[in-house]
């Protein structure tokens, strides 16, 4: 596979709910015929509105390696909130309501498995992240969609 120029699918405008898995797989089928490898920074709350785009993924064969940015939240709209809160004197200890994605938390691996995809994960330690991707890498460049859940700290 060769390098892709760096090429973003976040400046297109759709940015709505959602909208990040469609848009990769779309550009992972693009480059599919050219060999070229699309990596896809997957926000975990966005792939929730749409999480049966790796099904599509899996059945059409698109070659894409999706690293699950795993923050386990909807930050974004956390921050909203607090700043909502704070401009109406309300306060933001009520922040995290309906903004986080634990309690249970979403195990993507297993969501990933069970639609036919490699999932790889969940990746923790740092140190694990560069064997995890470039097993991840190899996986994909042999044509196969792999989703690597990676556990970051929220903002």
């Amino acid at each position: 596979m060769e390098a892709s120029p760096g090429i973003s699918t976040t400046a297109s405008g759709g940015a709505g709910q959602g909208y990040g898995m469609g848009a990769a797989i779309g550009a992972a089928l693009a480059h599919r015929e050219h060999g070229r490898l699309v990596v896809n920074v997957q926000g975990d709350g966005d792939l929730m509105y749409t999480p049966s785009a790796i099904w599509s993924a899996v059945h059409h064969k698109i070659p894409l390696l999706t690293i699950m940015h795993n923050n386990k939240g909807y930050h974004q709209e956390v921050m909203h909130v607090q700043r909502i809160g704070n401009w109406r004197n309300r306060g933001v200890d009520r922040a995290e309501i309906g903004t986080k994605i634990h309690n249970p938390d979403v195990d993507f691996v297993t969501l990933a498995k069970s639609m036919g995809m490699a999932g790889i994960g969940p990746i923790s330690d740092p140190a694990a992240l560069g064997p995890a991707l470039k097993r991840a890498v190899a996986m994909v460049k042999a044509g196969e969609p792999v989703l690597v859940d990676v556990h970051t700290q929220p903002r």
